[in-house]
């Protein structure tokens, strides 16, 4: 029986069809992922959060008193780390070789890729506190989990994804809270989720500091505020607790010590002032624009706008235009705002439930009269914009999300050619190796080249996992529509 209605939920379904496509893929090694794992072999096989065993497997290092560090937030590491002890466990020894990759993409699926689909699910829950209808709810978290850098970045073992799943998720909290009324659990809950978002990527400070003044000016009685900063505050002892251990000073991130010039430059660890260029590049260009590869995210505009106008949503819609400024800002004001190897902005990856939010909004029923081409035309400019969104975002993942830096137009001359050639999962670098060998077998997978298949029929069972998954949501939601 429970099987049988946990099979009627649509919730259910959505979950098993993000979490399908993001396990499909393994993205093998890189600088960034490889110093966040060499953190969790470190800590699992040594003890010690000192990676000087595995240095010379990535160029993103903090050195300090001659030994090695993880230079990036340590959440996803510390999530990590029960997983690959479990698969440490399994084998009876440390990994190495193709082992090695088994167990990074199995860390890479517990810590970043099952978040990700769960917030997914919640950005349903959340859409629908916020007035709109069943299917407008399941479209706009399928355009946020299938149309936007959410998709590849859920492959790849980065902290930015993870800390945009826990800034969703928390973020949903505190809404309900705000509009049926405080529990306690839930305020701590939500405290903790928005404490470990900076603990996966220190920007996501900025916020969190938006959604602690929203709960700060809405969240009565004051008893419930403090149980969200108790959740908040458990995450920050963690972080100066390790910041203390490992680089000397409650206060001292990893960037002091950083070996990578930009971290040093500007006026705080790599942040300057704004640069126009450097906004046009993250937004707009064929190079790195979040706009040019998800333009389905500009509806974010006029979905503000909507938000504003009604009381009940305003606060919501202010927080979240908020957080995407100041991302903008940020991002804009980085010495390296490009984030080197990648296929769009990913330092705005943690902003990105907050675009969805406001731009699903325009798929809200309208207040007052509104001709019905207006609606239609609406959906459909959503509709195509998710689409085509979807299209390049599965492109970029299956032949490979972090492209080359000097590729001024990564779809255009890169992701679309490898890919209409079935050149699929073509990194070379493995999860222990500090460079790319050009013509050494490729280290990245997808599950359907794991059975033998190639180019683009390789990814035939992911359509017909996914194919399968949406015909249970349909399904499923005709059900409850039905029942309702």
């Amino acid at each position: 029986m429970r099987v049988r209605r946990l099979i009627g939920r649509p919730e259910a379904a959505l979950f098993v069809l993000v979490f399908s496509a993001y396990a499909y893929f393994y993205q093998a090694g890189g600088w960034n992922q490889n110093s966040r794992f060499d953190l969790v072999r470190a800590i699992v096989e040594d003890g010690s959060s000192s990676i000087d065993r595995f240095r010379r497997n990535t160029g993103d290092l903090a050195r300090r008193d001659g030994h090695d560090y993880c230079e990036k937030a340590p959440a996803v590491s510390w999530l990590a780390v029960p997983a690959y002890a479990a698969t440490r466990g399994i084998a009876g020894q440390p990994a190495t070789g193709p082992e090695l990759d088994r167990a990074a993409y199995i860390v890479t699926l517990w810590a970043v890729a099952l978040p990700s689909a769960v917030s997914v699910v919640t950005l349903v829950y959340l859409l629908g506190l916020l007035g709109l209808s069943r299917n407008a709810r399941y479209a706009g978290a399928l355009a946020y989990g299938l149309g936007t850098l959410v998709l590849p970045y859920s492959t790849l073992f980065y902290g930015e994804q993870l800390s945009g799943a826990l800034l969703l998720v928390g973020f949903t909290l505190l809404v309900d809270q705000l509009q049926r009324g405080p529990r306690p659990l839930r305020m701590l809950a939500s405290g903790v989720c928005l404490g470990c978002a900076v603990l996966a990527d220190f920007p996501a400070a900025l916020a969190v500091i938006v959604l602690s003044a929203l709960a700060a000016a809405r969240v009565r009685p004051l008893c419930a505020l403090a149980w969200f900063a108790v959740g908040g505050g458990l995450a920050a002892v963690a972080l100066v607790t390790y910041n203390a251990l490992v680089f000397g000073g409650p206060f001292t991130l990893p960037y002091r010590y950083s070996l990578m010039p930009y971290r040093h430059m500007g006026v705080f660890m790599g942040i300057g002032k704004l640069r126009p260029e450097a906004l046009w590049q993250i937004t707009l260009s064929p190079y790195r624009g979040l706009f040019f590869s998800a333009p389905w995210l500009l509806l974010g505009i006029p979905g503000a706008y909507l938000m504003i106008r009604e009381a009940g949503t305003r606060a919501v819609a202010v927080a979240c235009a908020l957080v995407v400024v100041l991302s903008l800002w940020m991002n804009a004001s980085l010495s390296d705002p490009l984030g080197g190897w990648a296929m769009g902005p990913r330092f705005l990856i943690p902003s990105l439930p907050f675009w969805a939010v406001l731009a699903a909004a325009v798929l809200r029923p309208p207040r007052g009269e509104v001709a019905p081409w207006t609606r239609w035309a609406v959906r459909g400019l959503f509709a195509a914009g998710a689409i085509y969104a979807a299209f390049l975002m599965l492109v970029g993942t299956a032949v490979k999300p972090e492209v080359p830096i000097q590729i001024h137009h990564p779809f255009g001359d890169y992701l679309l050619p490898a890919f209409f050639r079935g050149d699929l999962a073509v990194s070379t670098q493995g999860i222990d190796m500090a460079a790319m060998p050009p013509h050494a077998p490729a280290k990245a997978w997808n599950l359907g080249q794991q059975m033998g298949l190639p180019g683009l029929w390789s990814l035939v069972p992911l359509v017909v996992i996914v194919g399968a998954a949406g015909a249970w949501l349909v399904h499923a939601l005709r059900r409850s529509s039905a029942g309702s």
